[in-house]
């Protein structure tokens, strides 16, 4: 299915007949699915939940229902996918290449330079991002005859802002009409640009992104980098409510988009430092300390001041001209005429009332700086300004993905903390000029990262159950069992359809694995904590992993405690609930499966003389 605007892109008649078929299973499996969903959790509430353990009870229930909204949300996705095809490409458009690089060693560097200048399209510029600033990229550059570009002084004592900040730098230095951004690891394929720069012939599409693939996947991919199903279904769902997301890498972008939203973005940011102003000499002028004749005068002068102030932002007047028209009237109260030194007196931001932004070394940013997953939180004030985008599902680069545990929960544990920042400091949610199924496709996303509590309950359950006979249902009877199981039927039937076959086996095993990092990341965010830029290492490091999984290794251990004790009550008689310990048994080992996926990453060692190398030439379609 295609969004409206580009009828010259749908699928041939042909193609599209099955994949039709599939989206009508798809939604009757989600209605099922649903509606099982629904009966199931209402006898759940008001029937089942065990008074005798009513903590555990509602925990269980609570983690369920989570369960039951993750399937909503998942359902609402996969409803109507974009199906597409490149069309031609435009007559003629200037491109720049943003290769963005930090601390990646020149020889992969060089590789994807290398490949970025052999992009088949004219006028094109390829430019490095060197963050670091280091002379041997400088060289590299200058030996392959294209740009170097790296921070001026004016960034200095400025928020940097990591990635978001090295490419606003260049869109200050480059001109082109499209962006290509690509990782330092992201080889190009020479068709990268031809096939996509086509869609850019309706006006209001701001990007266009094409998937991440990994050409040094190990074997069974033990980290579980791959993403066919993000990169594949997911995306192509978002894309059908139009909210296909910006990933980072492998996207070509509008600058005028980016440059639009940023000052839209500047707007609103001096908007709130100048009302923050406001605010701060308001609560100066009704301070209560003893005040002398002279300075209640001064405060009645400043109150005045800042009614006209008012007045005149309601009429319309620039933020300029009011902040101009206060100065006098400020620089009078925080420093009255018969006074004989006004060292010290005058505060940050009381010369431009935080209008001139003096903590950020660029203004206008057309990449968002309120995440550490720049991304994101880009398309969603593209999408609420007005914008479009399309996912591509041709693989038109390879890059690498983690090689080691250790790069491996990093990374995932930046996209987790990125995201719930985009729900704290711009969420989908409130945010003016979304349409409801943007709104609910962010919010899914940011949504999904909630799981880890619900899957500590999961994991929990069982291993009261097995070691103390505490049970969070009434009883495991025949009403339980009917109404369960074809929920969990109907759920995994929908989830199957709407994988179209790809094995999404390791995606599964880490979405529980992955519990304690995703709790950390949603309780490091809220609680406020500085979360800071990490660099996925490009290289594998030696060592044994089984540190970082302790608690992961540490519930293995309870869970196989807690079958060895319910057994031992059952043989010794002290037990009598078999029915309970089976079933209790049968959901610890499934958690002990999936959890066993990260205890063997965490051992993995890749294959002698494993030294895999991108499919130069070649061309993987999405699926």
């Amino acid at each position: 299915m295609a969004i409206s605007g580009y009828s010259s892109v749908r699928s041939s008649a042909a193609e599209a007949r099955p994949r039709r078929g599939r989206t009508l299973l798809l939604r009757i499996a989600a209605a099922a699915t649903l509606v099982s969903g629904c009966v199931y959790l209402g006898w759940r509430w008001t029937a089942s939940v065990n008074a005798d353990a009513l903590a555990l009870g509602i925990l269980l229930a609570l983690a369920e229902s989570y369960g039951l909204v993750d399937s909503f949300l998942y359902a609402v996705t996969m409803w109507k996918p974009a199906y597409r095809s490149p069309p031609p490409p435009l007559a003629e458009a200037t491109v720049d290449v943003f290769i963005t690089t930090y601390n990646e060693s020149a020889e992969l560097v060089r590789m994807t330079a290398e490949a970025a200048m052999a992009i088949d399209w004219a006028p094109l510029a390829v430019h490095i991002l060197d963050d670091g600033a280091r002379d041997e990229i400088r060289e590299l550059a200058a030996g392959l005859g294209c740009g170097y570009l790296t921070r001026s002084e004016e960034w200095k004592g400025r928020n940097r802002h990591a990635k978001a900040g090295n490419v606003n730098n260049a869109l200050a230095l480059t001109s082109g009409e499209f962006i290509l951004i690509l990782d330092a690891d992201q080889v190009p394929d020479p068709r990268i640009v031809k096939r996509v720069i086509g869609y850019f012939s309706d006006p209001a599409l701001a990007f266009v992104q094409t998937p991440q693939s990994f050409y040094n996947l190990p074997p069974g991919d033990p980290f579980g980098s791959d993403a066919p199903l993000f990169y594949g279904p997911i995306m192509r769902g978002k894309d059908g409510w139009g909210a296909a997301f910006f990933c980072g890498s492998n996207a070509v972008l509008r600058r005028e988009a980016l440059m639009q939203v940023g000052l839209i973005s500047y707007a609103r940011a001096a908007e709130e430092a100048f009302r923050a102003s406001l605010s701060e000499l308001r609560r100066d002028s009704r301070a209560s300390f003893r005040d002398d004749g002279e300075t209640r005068e001064r405060k009645r002068e400043l109150r005045r001041a800042l009614r006209a102030a008012g007045k005149d932002m309601r009429s319309g007047r620039s933020l300029q001209s009011v902040a101009g028209s206060l100065k006098e009237a400020v620089a009078a109260f925080r420093c009255p005429p018969a006074a004989a030194s006004c060292e010290g007196t005058e505060r940050p931001g009381d010369r431009d009332f935080g209008i001139a932004r003096i903590t950020e070394a660029i203004a206008v940013e057309g990449v968002s700086t309120v995440s550490v997953t720049e991304d994101m939180a880009t398309a969603l004030r593209l999408h609420a300004s007005g914008w479009k985008s399309v996912f591509h599902s041709e693989v038109l680069a390879w890059g690498l993905a983690p090689e080691d545990l250790a790069a491996t929960l990093a990374q995932r544990l930046r996209w987790a903390q990125g995201t719930v920042q985009v729900l704290l400091r711009d969420s989908p949610l409130t945010k003016k000029g979304l349409r409801l199924g943007q709104r609910i496709m962010y919010s899914a996303t940011i949504f999904s990262y909630f799981s880890g509590f619900s899957n500590l309950v999961f994991i929990l359950c069982p291993i009261v159950f097995l070691l103390t006979g505490i049970a969070p249902v009434k009883a495991w009877n025949q009403t339980f069992f009917a109404l369960f199981l074809p929920f969990f039927a109907l759920n995994r039937w929908m989830f199957y359809i709407a994988a179209e076959g790809l094995d999404v086996k390791r995606g599964e095993q880490y979405n529980l694995a992955l519990f304690p990092l995703w709790i950390k990341a949603v309780v490091g965010v809220i609680s406020g904590r500085k979360i800071a830029f990490a660099v996925t290492p490009k290289v594998r490091r030696s060592g044994n992993y089984l540190g970082l999984i302790k608690v992961q290794v540490g519930v293995i251990c309870l869970i196989a405690a807690g079958v060895a004790w319910a057994l031992l009550g059952l043989a010794m008689g002290w037990r009598r609930d078999l029915f309970g310990v089976l079933v209790n048994a049968m959901w610890g080992c499934y958690n002990v499966w999936q959890l066993m996926a990260i205890v063997r990453a965490a051992r993995y060692a890749p294959p002698a003389g494993w030294a895999p190398r991108p499919p130069f030439g070649t061309s993987a379609k999405g699926a």
